[in-house]
Protein backbone atom coordinates (compact mmCIF):
# COMPACT_ATOMS: atom_id res chain seq x y z
CA UNK A 1 0.00 0.00 0.00
CA UNK A 2 3.06 2.23 0.70
CA UNK A 3 4.12 1.86 -2.46
CA UNK A 4 0.65 2.73 -4.29
CA UNK A 5 0.39 6.03 -2.22
CA UNK A 6 4.20 6.59 -3.90
CA UNK A 7 3.25 5.79 -7.07
CA UNK A 8 -0.02 7.95 -7.18
CA UNK A 9 2.13 11.14 -5.96
CA UNK A 10 4.67 10.99 -8.57
CA UNK A 11 1.96 10.76 -11.15
CA UNK A 12 0.29 13.94 -9.77
CA UNK A 13 -3.05 12.58 -9.22
CA UNK A 14 -3.01 13.47 -5.64
CA UNK A 15 -0.20 15.82 -3.11
CA UNK A 16 1.28 15.50 0.14
CA UNK A 17 0.96 19.21 0.53
CA UNK A 18 -2.61 20.49 -0.18
CA UNK A 19 -2.56 24.59 -0.37
CA UNK A 20 -5.58 26.27 0.62
CA UNK A 21 -6.57 28.93 -1.88
CA UNK A 22 -6.12 32.63 -0.41
CA UNK A 23 -8.88 35.19 -0.95
CA UNK A 24 -8.88 38.77 -0.18
CA UNK A 25 -12.04 40.83 1.69
CA UNK A 26 -12.30 44.38 0.61
CA UNK A 27 -14.24 46.64 3.02
CA UNK A 28 -14.74 50.27 3.34
CA UNK A 29 -12.63 51.54 6.55
CA UNK A 30 -14.55 55.15 5.98
CA UNK A 31 -16.29 54.51 9.31
CA UNK A 32 -16.17 55.42 12.82
CA UNK A 33 -17.90 55.54 16.39
CA UNK A 34 -19.55 58.59 15.80
CA UNK A 35 -20.36 57.60 12.16
CA UNK A 36 -21.21 54.27 12.20
CA UNK A 37 -23.62 54.15 9.56
CA UNK A 38 -21.66 55.36 6.48
CA UNK A 39 -19.19 52.06 7.06
CA UNK A 40 -18.88 48.68 5.34
CA UNK A 41 -21.99 45.93 5.86
CA UNK A 42 -21.18 44.04 9.20
CA UNK A 43 -23.83 41.41 7.92
CA UNK A 44 -22.26 41.21 4.68
CA UNK A 45 -19.12 40.58 5.18
CA UNK A 46 -19.88 37.61 8.12
CA UNK A 47 -22.05 35.67 5.60
CA UNK A 48 -19.25 36.27 2.81
CA UNK A 49 -16.87 35.12 5.45
CA UNK A 50 -18.28 32.04 6.59
CA UNK A 51 -19.58 30.78 3.25
CA UNK A 52 -15.93 31.19 1.96
CA UNK A 53 -14.14 29.82 5.39
CA UNK A 54 -16.41 26.90 5.41
CA UNK A 55 -14.50 25.96 2.42
CA UNK A 56 -11.01 26.10 3.94
CA UNK A 57 -9.95 29.26 1.97
CA UNK A 58 -7.36 31.45 3.58
CA UNK A 59 -9.01 35.19 4.31
CA UNK A 60 -7.35 38.11 4.82
CA UNK A 61 -10.02 41.49 5.35
CA UNK A 62 -8.27 44.50 3.68
CA UNK A 63 -9.04 48.29 3.90
CA UNK A 64 -7.63 51.02 2.13
CA UNK A 65 -5.83 52.42 4.82
CA UNK A 66 -5.97 48.91 7.10
CA UNK A 67 -5.45 49.06 10.98
CA UNK A 68 -8.88 48.73 13.73
CA UNK A 69 -12.32 49.69 12.01
CA UNK A 70 -15.56 49.86 13.94
CA UNK A 71 -17.27 47.07 14.66
CA UNK A 72 -21.16 47.11 14.77
CA UNK A 73 -23.05 45.36 17.85
CA UNK A 74 -26.50 46.21 17.11
CA UNK A 75 -27.03 42.28 15.09
CA UNK A 76 -25.08 40.57 18.00
CA UNK A 77 -28.00 38.35 19.12
CA UNK A 78 -27.53 36.95 15.73
CA UNK A 79 -26.17 33.24 15.53
CA UNK A 80 -23.60 33.87 12.57
CA UNK A 81 -22.84 37.26 13.62
CA UNK A 82 -21.23 35.85 16.90
CA UNK A 83 -20.28 33.08 14.89
CA UNK A 84 -18.25 35.29 13.00
CA UNK A 85 -17.06 37.66 15.62
CA UNK A 86 -15.41 34.36 17.23
CA UNK A 87 -13.38 33.57 14.40
CA UNK A 88 -12.67 36.85 12.74
CA UNK A 89 -12.87 39.83 14.74
CA UNK A 90 -9.45 39.65 16.06
CA UNK A 91 -8.97 40.60 11.82
CA UNK A 92 -11.14 43.99 12.45
CA UNK A 93 -8.75 44.53 14.89
CA UNK A 94 -6.11 44.65 12.52
CA UNK A 95 -6.55 44.78 8.81
CA UNK A 96 -4.56 44.42 6.31
CA UNK A 97 -3.94 47.90 4.58
CA UNK A 98 -3.91 48.01 0.48
CA UNK A 99 -0.73 48.70 0.15
CA UNK A 100 0.09 45.93 2.28
CA UNK A 101 -2.26 43.65 0.54
CA UNK A 102 -0.74 44.22 -2.85
CA UNK A 103 2.50 42.29 -1.85
CA UNK A 104 0.65 39.24 -1.21
CA UNK A 105 -0.60 36.68 -3.72
CA UNK A 106 -4.65 36.44 -3.66
CA UNK A 107 -6.51 33.93 -5.77
CA UNK A 108 -9.59 35.97 -6.34
CA UNK A 109 -11.16 39.35 -4.22
CA UNK A 110 -14.35 39.99 -2.97
CA UNK A 111 -15.45 43.61 -2.54
CA UNK A 112 -18.27 44.09 0.41
CA UNK A 113 -21.04 46.36 0.49
CA UNK A 114 -21.80 48.86 3.09
CA UNK A 115 -22.23 52.87 1.96
CA UNK A 116 -18.96 53.16 3.61
CA UNK A 117 -17.49 52.36 0.08
CA UNK A 118 -19.25 55.14 -1.74
CA UNK A 119 -16.24 57.44 -0.04
CA UNK A 120 -13.14 55.17 0.15
CA UNK A 121 -12.91 52.16 -1.88
CA UNK A 122 -13.30 54.45 -5.49
CA UNK A 123 -10.68 56.95 -4.78
CA UNK A 124 -7.99 55.49 -2.39
CA UNK A 125 -5.28 54.91 -5.09
CA UNK A 126 -3.65 52.27 -3.17
CA UNK A 127 -7.14 50.65 -2.94
CA UNK A 128 -7.14 50.94 -7.22
CA UNK A 129 -4.07 49.23 -7.62
CA UNK A 130 -4.77 46.55 -5.45
CA UNK A 131 -8.11 45.93 -7.41
CA UNK A 132 -6.48 46.73 -10.49
CA UNK A 133 -4.03 43.68 -9.58
CA UNK A 134 -7.09 40.99 -10.21
CA UNK A 135 -8.33 42.63 -13.31
CA UNK A 136 -4.47 42.44 -15.07
CA UNK A 137 -4.31 38.66 -13.85
CA UNK A 138 -7.89 38.23 -14.64
CA UNK A 139 -8.61 36.40 -11.40
CA UNK A 140 -12.56 36.27 -10.43
CA UNK A 141 -13.25 39.46 -8.49
CA UNK A 142 -16.72 39.60 -6.68
CA UNK A 143 -18.71 42.82 -5.35
CA UNK A 144 -21.82 43.25 -3.57
CA UNK A 145 -24.56 46.01 -3.02
CA UNK A 146 -22.40 48.59 -2.65
CA UNK A 147 -18.96 47.06 -3.54
CA UNK A 148 -19.26 47.92 -7.41
CA UNK A 149 -18.56 51.28 -6.23
CA UNK A 150 -14.72 50.34 -6.36
CA UNK A 151 -14.75 49.44 -9.79
CA UNK A 152 -15.97 52.41 -11.33
CA UNK A 153 -13.26 54.52 -12.24
CA UNK A 154 -10.85 50.99 -13.02
CA UNK A 155 -9.75 51.16 -16.97
CA UNK A 156 -8.26 48.41 -18.60
CA UNK A 157 -4.91 49.24 -20.99
CA UNK A 158 -6.71 50.47 -23.57
CA UNK A 159 -8.52 53.49 -21.94
CA UNK A 160 -11.73 51.83 -21.84
CA UNK A 161 -13.18 51.42 -18.08
CA UNK A 162 -13.18 48.17 -16.65
CA UNK A 163 -17.28 47.45 -16.50
CA UNK A 164 -17.75 49.14 -20.11
CA UNK A 165 -19.36 46.54 -22.09
CA UNK A 166 -19.93 44.54 -18.87
CA UNK A 167 -23.34 42.90 -17.48
CA UNK A 168 -23.07 44.18 -13.91
CA UNK A 169 -25.38 44.76 -10.80
CA UNK A 170 -25.25 46.84 -7.59
CA UNK A 171 -27.70 48.32 -4.95
CA UNK A 172 -30.25 50.11 -6.95
CA UNK A 173 -31.24 53.88 -7.21
CA UNK A 174 -34.51 52.76 -6.02
CA UNK A 175 -33.57 51.05 -3.50
CA UNK A 176 -31.06 53.66 -2.67
CA UNK A 177 -33.79 55.96 -2.60
CA UNK A 178 -36.27 53.89 0.06
CA UNK A 179 -33.54 52.98 2.53
CA UNK A 180 -30.94 55.52 2.38
CA UNK A 181 -32.45 59.39 1.40
CA UNK A 182 -30.69 60.71 3.87
CA UNK A 183 -27.21 59.68 2.36
CA UNK A 184 -28.15 60.79 -1.35
CA UNK A 185 -26.98 64.42 -1.07
CA UNK A 186 -23.58 63.06 0.85
CA UNK A 187 -22.96 60.21 -1.72
CA UNK A 188 -20.39 61.26 -4.45
CA UNK A 189 -22.32 59.69 -7.07
CA UNK A 190 -25.53 57.72 -7.70
CA UNK A 191 -24.07 54.18 -8.03
CA UNK A 192 -26.17 52.56 -10.60
CA UNK A 193 -25.73 55.64 -12.81
CA UNK A 194 -22.42 55.83 -12.83
CA UNK A 195 -21.94 52.18 -13.35
CA UNK A 196 -24.25 52.84 -16.83
CA UNK A 197 -22.32 56.26 -17.56
CA UNK A 198 -19.02 54.04 -17.54
CA UNK A 199 -20.65 51.94 -20.21
CA UNK A 200 -22.20 48.86 -18.16
CA UNK A 201 -24.84 47.08 -19.01
CA UNK A 202 -27.12 47.27 -15.68
CA UNK A 203 -29.13 43.97 -14.78
CA UNK A 204 -30.99 44.13 -11.93
CA UNK A 205 -34.33 42.48 -9.47
CA UNK A 206 -36.77 44.16 -8.52
CA UNK A 207 -36.04 46.57 -5.41
CA UNK A 208 -34.96 44.21 -2.12
CA UNK A 209 -35.08 41.03 -4.36
CA UNK A 210 -31.83 38.84 -4.67
CA UNK A 211 -29.93 38.86 -8.23
CA UNK A 212 -26.06 38.19 -9.21
CA UNK A 213 -25.07 38.98 -12.21
CA UNK A 214 -21.80 37.11 -13.70
CA UNK A 215 -19.83 38.09 -16.54
CA UNK A 216 -16.49 36.32 -16.83
CA UNK A 217 -14.31 36.87 -14.05
CA UNK A 218 -16.75 39.49 -12.60
CA UNK A 219 -19.57 38.81 -10.23
CA UNK A 220 -21.58 41.16 -9.26
CA UNK A 221 -24.93 40.92 -6.75
CA UNK A 222 -27.71 43.71 -5.56
CA UNK A 223 -28.00 43.65 -2.24
CA UNK A 224 -27.47 42.25 1.28
CA UNK A 225 -29.86 39.06 0.61
CA UNK A 226 -27.53 38.36 -2.63
CA UNK A 227 -24.58 38.08 -0.68
CA UNK A 228 -24.43 34.35 0.48
CA UNK A 229 -25.15 33.47 -3.18
CA UNK A 230 -22.18 35.70 -4.60
CA UNK A 231 -19.69 33.99 -2.26
CA UNK A 232 -20.81 30.39 -3.75
CA UNK A 233 -20.70 31.87 -7.60
CA UNK A 234 -16.55 33.23 -6.36
CA UNK A 235 -16.10 29.47 -4.91
CA UNK A 236 -17.03 27.94 -8.79
CA UNK A 237 -14.66 30.30 -10.31
CA UNK A 238 -11.93 29.25 -7.96
CA UNK A 239 -12.59 25.80 -9.16
CA UNK A 240 -14.65 24.78 -5.94
CA UNK A 241 -17.88 23.21 -5.58
CA UNK A 242 -20.03 24.54 -2.61
CA UNK A 243 -20.97 22.25 0.23
CA UNK A 244 -24.90 22.08 1.37
CA UNK A 245 -25.50 24.27 4.37
CA UNK A 246 -28.45 25.83 6.03
CA UNK A 247 -29.21 29.70 4.26
CA UNK A 248 -28.93 32.62 6.40
CA UNK A 249 -32.76 33.76 7.88
CA UNK A 250 -32.40 36.96 5.65
CA UNK A 251 -31.16 34.90 2.52
CA UNK A 252 -34.07 31.87 3.53
CA UNK A 253 -36.55 34.75 3.87
CA UNK A 254 -36.10 36.03 0.37
CA UNK A 255 -36.06 32.75 -1.31
CA UNK A 256 -39.35 31.98 0.13
CA UNK A 257 -40.67 36.15 -1.43
CA UNK A 258 -39.25 34.42 -4.90
CA UNK A 259 -40.93 31.02 -4.47
CA UNK A 260 -44.40 33.27 -3.43
CA UNK A 261 -43.71 35.42 -6.32
CA UNK A 262 -44.21 32.53 -8.40
CA UNK A 263 -45.95 29.81 -6.88
CA UNK A 264 -48.72 32.63 -5.43
CA UNK A 265 -48.73 34.01 -1.87
CA UNK A 266 -50.44 31.02 -0.02
CA UNK A 267 -46.53 29.39 0.02
CA UNK A 268 -45.60 32.20 2.50
CA UNK A 269 -48.48 30.99 5.04
CA UNK A 270 -47.36 26.99 3.58
CA UNK A 271 -43.55 27.39 4.84
CA UNK A 272 -44.10 29.31 7.62
CA UNK A 273 -46.55 26.61 9.11
CA UNK A 274 -43.90 23.68 8.58
CA UNK A 275 -40.81 25.57 10.50
CA UNK A 276 -41.27 29.80 11.23
CA UNK A 277 -37.83 29.05 12.56
CA UNK A 278 -36.06 28.99 9.43
CA UNK A 279 -37.10 32.75 8.52
CA UNK A 280 -36.60 36.41 9.55
CA UNK A 281 -40.17 37.55 9.97
CA UNK A 282 -38.61 41.24 10.72
CA UNK A 283 -37.07 41.11 7.20
CA UNK A 284 -40.77 39.88 5.90
CA UNK A 285 -42.30 42.80 7.54
CA UNK A 286 -40.20 44.73 5.77
CA UNK A 287 -41.00 43.83 2.47
CA UNK A 288 -44.42 43.61 2.80
CA UNK A 289 -44.26 47.38 3.94
CA UNK A 290 -42.10 48.69 1.33
CA UNK A 291 -42.04 46.87 -1.39
CA UNK A 292 -45.66 47.62 -3.07
CA UNK A 293 -44.98 51.44 -2.67
CA UNK A 294 -41.60 50.71 -4.71
CA UNK A 295 -43.17 48.57 -7.55
CA UNK A 296 -43.31 50.28 -10.95
CA UNK A 297 -45.71 49.17 -12.80
CA UNK A 298 -49.55 48.11 -12.43
CA UNK A 299 -49.05 44.61 -12.51
CA UNK A 300 -46.44 44.14 -9.97
CA UNK A 301 -48.56 46.56 -7.76
CA UNK A 302 -51.14 43.96 -7.88
CA UNK A 303 -49.13 41.07 -6.88
CA UNK A 304 -47.47 42.88 -4.14
CA UNK A 305 -50.50 44.37 -3.11
CA UNK A 306 -51.45 40.22 -2.58
CA UNK A 307 -48.16 39.45 -0.74
CA UNK A 308 -48.79 42.53 1.76
CA UNK A 309 -52.04 40.68 2.56
CA UNK A 310 -50.40 37.21 2.74
CA UNK A 311 -47.76 39.05 5.47
CA UNK A 312 -49.73 41.40 7.16
CA UNK A 313 -51.94 38.05 8.36
CA UNK A 314 -48.84 36.54 9.89
CA UNK A 315 -46.35 39.75 10.84
CA UNK A 316 -48.85 41.52 13.00
CA UNK A 317 -47.60 45.21 12.69
CA UNK A 318 -49.55 48.54 13.46
CA UNK A 319 -47.80 50.58 10.30
CA UNK A 320 -47.83 47.50 8.40
CA UNK A 321 -51.56 46.99 8.55
CA UNK A 322 -51.97 50.45 7.80
CA UNK A 323 -50.23 50.52 4.82
CA UNK A 324 -52.23 47.61 3.71
CA UNK A 325 -55.34 49.42 4.11
CA UNK A 326 -54.14 52.35 2.54
CA UNK A 327 -53.10 50.31 -0.37
CA UNK A 328 -56.53 48.55 -1.06
CA UNK A 329 -58.16 52.15 -0.79
CA UNK A 330 -55.56 53.20 -3.45
CA UNK A 331 -56.63 50.83 -5.65
CA UNK A 332 -60.48 51.48 -4.83
CA UNK A 333 -60.60 48.25 -3.52
CA UNK A 334 -62.82 49.04 -0.36
CA UNK A 335 -64.09 45.80 0.77
CA UNK A 336 -61.19 44.88 1.55
CA UNK A 337 -59.99 47.91 3.07
CA UNK A 338 -63.10 47.65 5.30
CA UNK A 339 -62.12 44.01 6.50
CA UNK A 340 -58.33 45.29 7.15
CA UNK A 341 -59.55 47.92 8.64
CA UNK A 342 -61.95 45.49 11.17
CA UNK A 343 -58.62 43.07 11.64
CA UNK A 344 -56.83 46.44 12.42
CA UNK A 345 -59.36 47.18 15.24
CA UNK A 346 -59.17 43.84 16.64
CA UNK A 347 -55.22 43.76 16.73
CA UNK A 348 -54.59 47.07 17.74
CA UNK A 349 -57.53 48.51 19.41
CA UNK A 350 -55.60 51.45 21.16
CA UNK A 351 -54.08 52.18 18.28
CA UNK A 352 -54.36 56.31 17.82
CA UNK A 353 -55.23 55.62 13.86
CA UNK A 354 -58.32 54.05 14.14
CA UNK A 355 -60.29 57.39 13.87
CA UNK A 356 -57.93 58.53 10.96
CA UNK A 357 -58.42 55.03 9.28
CA UNK A 358 -62.04 54.88 9.66
CA UNK A 359 -62.86 58.46 8.41
CA UNK A 360 -60.13 57.71 5.26
CA UNK A 361 -62.17 54.72 4.54
CA UNK A 362 -65.70 56.70 4.55
CA UNK A 363 -64.34 59.35 2.37
CA UNK A 364 -63.77 56.68 -0.50
CA UNK A 365 -67.61 55.34 -0.34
Amino acid sequence: MKYLTLFIICLGLTSPHVFAKKVALLISGYGNETQGKISYDLEELAQTYLVLHNHNLELDIVTPKGGEVVVKTNKDNLVYIQKFKGLAFHKLQNTHSAKQAIKQSYDALFIVGGDGAMFDLPFDSATQNFINQFIEQQSPIAAVCHGPAALVNLKRPDGRYFVTGKKVNSFTQIEEQAFNAELLDKFPFSLEEKLIERGAIFVKNSPMMPYIAVDGTLITAQNPMSVAKAAEALLLKLGISPKQRTPFKDEATFELITQAKSNGAAVISIELAKDKTRYDLNYLGLYAFYAYRLAQTQEQKIQELTLKAEIANIFKHPKLSQSLINAYLEKQLIKEAEQAYQVFRLDFPNDKSIALLENKINSYK
